[in-house]
């Protein structure tokens, strides 16, 4: 895999991958906070890779020092991201073309600088609608998720989702069943999630893509699940919530942050006899029950009046939507530039490639090809099947 160096920045200072020690990454209040700081003084996020250009930041000799910590754990960056591949697990950063392109527009300093991923991201960019609703959902809500779900799919729009049981888990299967296509923004346990045989069926099929925002080993929290739904309502065209509880959870909580932000159009189910709905409806959010009016017609967004929705009706092409933010060729490293000191600095007198594999806890066939390639940069020589450090 390879990424810009600005993206790499962006994972080794706000993820905890491979963290040791009681130094922490940064917040997102802190990585917006230098990310000014660098724009500031005309740099890029990109020299925070630079021990030199750090001890210039007019910033705390303590977070000098966390930087300087987070930036010098490439070696083991390199190893997580790995391990995270071969589980089919990726990271897209903020500086990535495939990244959200309505996050990045819609929540600016609060979109996640780093997002992990299974599945097929070129989904992210496709025009859908959120529908969320409480875990205890009665069965005229699931009917009323599961109708939702049906309609949207054959208007050929993505399912924004939350991934959590009742409303999120309903609406994503209905619209799976019916051959739709489910982007499911997830608080937790992303490597726990995709081992279920369900799951890697629609990753293989390109039917649904998962996104956290956190290290996928980490678990549940309420803190997690809450800030999730910024994702969930600022990536959809139009959210739907079929049914809230009132002043608490995390329906509620989601819905009037949308509100107040104004993310998208706010719709709720008003078949509801929930007081949360009604709430909803009284703070301006609209009314909705399922009509012959076409679910574009009701976001007021029709074909003809969007170019990107027009593009859309031939359904989930695998063409990517253009964006204009480029990575120049010459702005462009691989995990090998991260590793390779550290590669060499791990051979003591002569070892072979197994050694060098097991020591590194590397895979062997990886190993083979970075070895290959520090022999032909004169960093290690070797002798038949042995390795060791010029003379």
């Amino acid at each position: 895999m390879i990424y810009s160096d600005s993206a790499m920045a962006a994972i080794l200072l706000c993820t905890n991958l491979g963290i040791e020690g009681e130094y922490k990454p940064l917040t997102l209040k802190e990585w917006n906070g230098l990310g000014k700081t660098v724009n500031d003084m005309g740099y890029k996020i990109a020299d925070l890779l630079k021990s030199e250009f750090t001890k210039k930041l007019p910033i705390s000799e303590k977070q000098k020092e966390q930087i300087k910590l987070l930036t010098g754990r490439g070696f083991c960056i390199a190893l997580k991201l790995q391990e995270l591949e071969n589980k089919g697990i990726y990271i897209v950063t903020q500086f990535d073309s495939d990244y959200p392109k309505y996050l990045k527009r819609k929540l600016r300093e609060k979109m996640p600088p780093v997002l992990f991923y299974a599945g097929d991201i070129t989904l992210a960019g496709k025009i859908g609608i959120a529908i969320v609703g409480s875990r205890d959902v009665d069965d005229a809500g699931m009917l009323f998720a599961k109708d939702l779900a049906k309609k949207a799919t054959k208007e050929k729009l993505i399912i924004y989702s939350g991934g959590a049981k009742g409303v999120d888990s309903i609406s994503e299967k209905a619209a799976i069943d019916e051959g739709g296509y489910v982007v499911s923004f997830i608080g937790d346990s992303l490597s726990k999630k995709i081992r279920n045989k369900d799951v890697i069926q629609n990753i293989l099929n390109k039917r649904i893509l998962l996104f956290s925002d956190v290290n996928p080993d980490t678990g549940f929290s309420v803190g997690r699940a809450m800030n999730r739904n910024k994702f969930i309502y600022a990536a959809a065209h139009g959210a739907f919530v079929v049914s809230s509880d009132f002043g608490k959870g995390g329906t509620w909580t989601g819905a009037v942050e949308n509100i107040n932000n104004s993310w998208t159009n706010l719709f709720v189910w008003s078949g509801c006899v929930k007081k949360g709905n009604k709430e909803l409806i009284s703070k301006g959010a609209i009314p909705y029950v399922i009509s012959e009016q076409t679910i574009l017609d009701t976001i007021n967004l029709s074909p003809q009046k969007d170019i990107e929705a027009y593009r859309q009706i031939d359904m989930f092409t695998t063409e990517k939507d253009e964006i204009t933010e480029n990575i120049r060729e010459d702005n462009i490293i691989d995990l090998y530039d991260v590793v390779k000191e550290s590669l060499v600095q791990s051979i003591v007198g002569e070892m072979d490639a197994n050694d060098i594999a097991q020591k590194c806890n590397i895979q062997k066939g990886q190993m083979n090809i970075w070895l290959k390639r520090l022999v032909a940069e004169g960093k290690i020589k070797r002798n038949k099947q042995m390795y060791s450090l010029p003379s």
